[in-house]
């Protein structure tokens, strides 16, 4: 009989490495057990193969590294340990999560790198043009809705209204705001990150409007956040 695997108390204790995982996997990430032998499966999907591996580092984790099909650009890091799974679970993840998860409960301490894990997984900085902007996107309304409002609680970035794309949702900031946003999540914190993202964050914060931002884009609160960013 095959040894069980160690158990992993990564998800165990609060950290902003552990909080940024726990995010990307609530991006990326799904959990199932094997129908065949019973294991306890935590897995995630995403084309940075590099990222997958500094993250199973990270979780001190015996994990396996594969393409998910001949053709794709993406592979999956999949580990299996059930106490891993169960502490998933206890976090709020759940089987099956696309269109029913909701947000965690995350200490107030650990939001951001919970959020950049999140945005590093299902989220894109992109430039419209010559204008910054951030979207995420889920099959979870839900998640998004209270996405947006833990932000604008941190932050004072108003919460975006929730836009329906074929079979996701997603949440939009551009201009001051995407710039703002980038910099809360990215140049203020240096826990895990996906570089990529980072570089586009980066520029974001170079970016100047042409014209004045118009009345109430930005708030007193963003005010006090980001007074060396705004115009």
């Amino acid at each position: 009989m095959a040894r069980p695997a160690a158990s992993n108390p990564f998800f165990r204790t609060w950290s902003p490495t552990m909080a940024y995982v726990l995010g990307y996997w609530w991006a990326d990430g799904y959990m199932r057990i094997h129908s065949r032998n019973g294991g306890h499966l935590v897995q995630i999907a995403s084309i940075d193969i590099e990222h997958l591996q500094t993250i199973a580092n990270t979780m001190g984790a015996t994990a396996a590294l594969r393409q998910v099909r001949k053709e794709s650009s993406c592979h999956e890091m999949v580990i299996c340990n059930q106490g891993l799974y169960h502490d998933l679970l206890n976090l709020g993840g759940i089987p099956n999560k696309s269109h029913v998860i909701g947000f965690p409960n995350v200490p107030t301490e650990y939001l951001v790198d919970f959020i950049r894990g999140f945005i590093d997984g299902d989220g894109t900085l992109v430039w419209n043009g010559d204008r910054p902007v951030i979207q995420i996107y889920s099959g979870s309304q839900q998640l998004l809705l209270e996405t947006g409002r833990y932000i604008e609680l941190m932050t004072g970035i108003p919460a975006p209204n929730i836009s329906h794309n074929r079979n996701n949702y997603y949440i939009k900031w551009s201009t001051i705001r995407a710039k703002c946003l980038a910099i809360w999540l990215y140049r203020n914190n240096n826990g895990l990150m996906l570089a990529r993202k980072a570089a586009i964050a980066q520029q974001f914060e170079q970016w100047q409007p042409k014209k004045s931002p118009e009345r109430g884009t930005i708030t007193e609160k963003m005010r006090l956040h980001f007074a060396n960013y705004l115009p």
